[in-house]
């Protein structure tokens, strides 16, 4: 006979949760894709990752838990769309001003110098810091 105590622990126990076999398909391929989370995708249903790895180890192994053809040609119906082309509208570049420099500081062992270059000569300023630097 139970008693009072056990029965009310009793009824506030979880009950088994079962997922139909096209859910796990579909979690399955979601965690096949990559740069997926496992954990992430397992937290965003409610469930706990090692459910989810053991669905991947049973699918590696036996094959279980694959997508029906039918969703597999719905899921390549939509990969094989083209990415929709968006313009954005760019703010037009205003032009720098001739007298505007840029003043570095190069260092290589124990010599220090100071330079001020002309922005407007900024390719010429790369290929002469190359070369002092070698």
């Amino acid at each position: 006979m139970l008693k009072d105590s056990e029965i009310s622990r009793d009824t506030n126990r979880k009950t088994h949760r079962t997922y139909t076999p096209e859910f796990k398909a579909q979690l399955v391929a979601a965690c096949q894709r990559p740069g997926s989370s496992i954990a992430a995708l397992a937290g965003q249903h409610g469930m706990n990752a090692n459910v989810v790895h053991r669905w991947l180890k049973e699918h590696l192994h036996s094959g279980r838990h694959q997508l029906v053809q039918a969703d597999m040609r719905a899921i390549a119906a939509v990969a094989a769309q083209p990415a929709a082309f968006i313009p954005l509208a760019l703010p037009a570049a205003t032009p720098a001003p001739e007298s505007q420099e840029i003043k570095i500081e190069l260092r290589k062992g124990g010599v220090s110098i100071i330079v001020t270059w002309p922005l407007s000569a900024i390719g010429d300023l790369a290929d002469w810091t190359t070369s002092i630097l070698k």
